[in-house]
């Protein structure tokens, strides 16, 4: 029982450095974030924080695949759902969509995210290339992959891949006070979002016809 409670804490404390790790590095970055008080908000010492992560560093590269990758996954798999052009249009609005998702930080784990992809894309840190091969290429790649099924010229498809990228990146990296200045007056952060996409989406495929994979 002794040990079956151990492991039980062990696990919680874990979650709990984890939790305030998030929190700490998405608000100040790397550089300035604090392993004192990411352990002090964790309610667990520095000692234990050694244990599970080893390092800051290595407990800062846990949080962005946690945040980074449970955010990317799913858009870099979003051509295996490609089979003809209503599920082109599909697939291209739900890359648009899932990467918006992060604007309109509505629960807890999008403000995050939103946060460390700010911290890293303003302030980059030493992990900037790793991050960016790991989980930033894989998401380019699907749009661009998405994009290619409409467009063959590897140039035009560059400038389509920049234009869609600039499109939802911009309302990304704004901070929060700033997306007043975005969106008609009264409308909220969801229909925003859903107003955003449309539009996007809408420029696109005034533009752009499915080909094939």
């Amino acid at each position: 029982m002794k040990k079956r409670k151990e492991r039980c804490d062990g696990r919680e404390t874990r979650e709990a450095i984890l939790a305030a790790a998030e929190k700490e590095f998405a608000a100040k970055g790397y550089g300035l974030g604090s392993m004192r008080a990411i352990c002090k908000n964790a309610h667990a010492n520095s000692a234990l924080a050694n244990r599970y992560f080893g390092s800051k560093e290595n407990l800062y590269r846990t949080v962005a695949e946690r945040l980074f990758g449970d955010l990317g996954a799913p858009m870099a798999n979003l051509k295996a759902k490609v089979r003809d052009a209503k599920t082109w249009r599909a697939a291209v609005e739900e890359w648009v969509d899932d990467f918006l998702f992060m604007t309109i930080p509505t629960a807890r784990a999008q403000k995050l995210c939103a946060g460390l992809f700010r911290q890293e894309v303003v302030n980059p840190t030493r992990f900037h290339e790793e991050f960016q091969r790991r989980f930033g290429k894989p998401v380019y790649n699907s749009l661009s992959d998405l994009l290619a099924m409409a467009v063959k010229d590897e140039k035009e498809l560059k400038l389509w891949c920049s234009y869609v990228w600039a499109q939802v990146t911009v309302y990304a990296l704004a901070d929060r006070s700033w997306h007043g200045n975005f969106r008609c007056g009264g409308a909220d952060d969801e229909s925003w979002r859903d107003e955003v996409r449309r539009f996007v989406c809408r420029v696109i495929f005034r533009s752009l016809r499915y080909a094939g994979a």
